[in-house]
């Protein structure tokens, strides 16, 4: 008996650290359209869309109670569906594009550094980009820092991830900006171009990128705040390891 009692308590205290949502009353079954635009590793596409913020979104909204439907479309679509209340949530907004659009901010989803590629045989320290050297970008915003000084860089162009790698490889290009999980999971799956690739050890930018709620939107917000007050989730974090390379 005195055993099964101790068996009893553990399983009452253990409860109490397993993360709780608490589903407000008449939310269950309740389905939210979460949307963004393609950024593998981070959103890719396909009948069934994966990747490393879709497969945490759909966690994250299931165990508040919610059906998940995610939704992939280029940018401007996403966005103009979340104003018009068609995407209940953006989940790759990042600071002034939220604002822009009129989105409301709810919690940081992502915490990602910026790397700066550069050729093996010529690696460029990271504050060699600001020396007047060719920098690649990708279409992307790469926080406040680059954007407060791309002026010191001679030549900017916006290309694919993909592109810089090969550009870079191929000496192109002095050095490309790319975030740190996007350039591994290239690095992998091209290891002929990978082992010709110097990744900096120190980050160009942090980005950080955020969970928005859509104005518009046809479902109580309220109670969605209050799901995330409860669970306080914690964002993903892509950092940099000083063991990069």
């Amino acid at each position: 008996m005195l055993r099964k009692l101790k068996i009893i308590g553990c399983l009452i205290t253990a409860s109490l650290f397993l993360p709780s949502a608490g589903h407000a009353s008449g939310e269950t079954g309740i389905e939210i359209v979460a949307s963004c635009s393609p950024r593998p590793p981070y959103v890719t596409e396909g009948n069934s869309p994966g990747g490393i913020l879709v497969d945490y979104v759909e966690e994250l909204l299931t165990s508040f109670g919610y059906k998940t439907r995610i939704e992939i479309y280029p940018w401007k679509r996403a966005i103009d569906a979340a104003r018009n209340g068609d995407v209940d949530v953006i989940f790759c907004a990042e600071a002034g594009q939220a604002q822009n659009y009129g989105l409301e901010y709810e919690f940081p989803i992502l915490i990602s550094d910026t790397v700066l590629l550069s050729h093996r045989d010529y690696p460029l320290p990271t504050d060699q980009l600001w020396e007047h050297r060719i920098a690649l970008g990708a279409g992307y915003w790469y926080g406040d820092e680059f954007e407060n000084r791309r002026d010191e860089v001679d030549i900017m162009e916006v290309v694919d991830d993909f592109s810089i790698l090969r550009m870079v490889a191929s000496r192109r290009a002095d050095g490309g900006l790319m975030e740190k999980s996007v350039a591994d999971a290239l690095i992998q799956a091209h290891p002929e171009l990978g082992r010709v690739i110097h990744l900096s050890n120190t980050p160009v930018a942090t980005q950080t990128f955020y969970f928005a709620t859509s104005p518009a939107s046809r479902l109580n917000m309220e109670h969605i705040r209050q799901h995330l007050a409860k669970a306080k989730p914690t964002p993903l974090i892509q950092q940099i390891r000083i063991d990069t390379n």
